[in-house]
């Protein structure tokens, strides 16, 4: 073998390892798009399902069976918005929070909140078999009627709720926190108390 010839053999080697690495990128790219794509789909879903779920309950407890409301500050106050600790009711304790995925029976908040402001605070686990733990977290607080996207520190006829719904996946730099940080998912809703009927 001559010069010329180890020369070509060198530049084709260093030609094929250029290539590679920017194929292995290429994919590397596509595949981390993918999962963060997913991710951020499921997350919609999760969260849409959580809303869901929340507005087919009653507006406030006072509202529960069948009770008609015809003055705002009858609702339960901002300070006290979560699941009702009276007597007779035991919503906080039936409820762990945060509350694991369970795929045998529905979770507890399905079965023992019985109203919107119920879920202020609440934090479940949703299990996704392509992804994991996707994390949510809800809160519920009142609107001011003219303006939805201002709390209101009185009772009004409206409540917003947020979901927001976190994974390692959305995380694309720094630590993951299930429970806090920039990278989630969120969807919001207001609940509105009809007083005419």
């Amino acid at each position: 073998m001559n010069t010329g010839q180890v020369l070509l053999i060198i530049g084709a080697l260093t030609l094929l390892s250029v290539v590679s690495l920017s194929v292995r990128t290429l994919v590397l790219n596509t595949t981390v798009t993918y999962i963060q794509s997913e991710a951020q789909l499921t997350g919609v879903s999760v969260a849409q399902s959580m809303l869901d779920e929340i507005m087919s309950q009653e507006y406030d407890s006072s509202t529960t069976q069948g009770k008609r409301i015809w003055d705002s500050t009858k609702f339960t106050q901002p300070t006290r918005l979560g699941p009702e600790t009276s007597p007779g009711i035991n919503e906080i304790t039936s409820v762990t929070i945060p509350e694991s995925p369970d795929t045998v029976t529905s979770f507890f908040s399905v079965r023992k909140y019985n109203d919107v402001d119920d879920y202020n605070n609440y934090k479940r686990y949703y299990y996704s078999s392509a992804l994991g733990l996707f994390a949510v977290v809800d809160s519920v607080y009142y609107v001011q009627e003219l303006n939805p996207d201002q709390r209101s520190t009185n009772p009004t006829y409206f409540k917003k709720i947020v979901v927001t719904v976190r994974h390692p996946n959305l995380c694309i730099e720094g630590s993951y926190n299930p429970w806090q940080g920039r990278y989630y998912v969120q969807l919001s809703n207001v609940a509105v108390y009809r007083r005419y009927f």
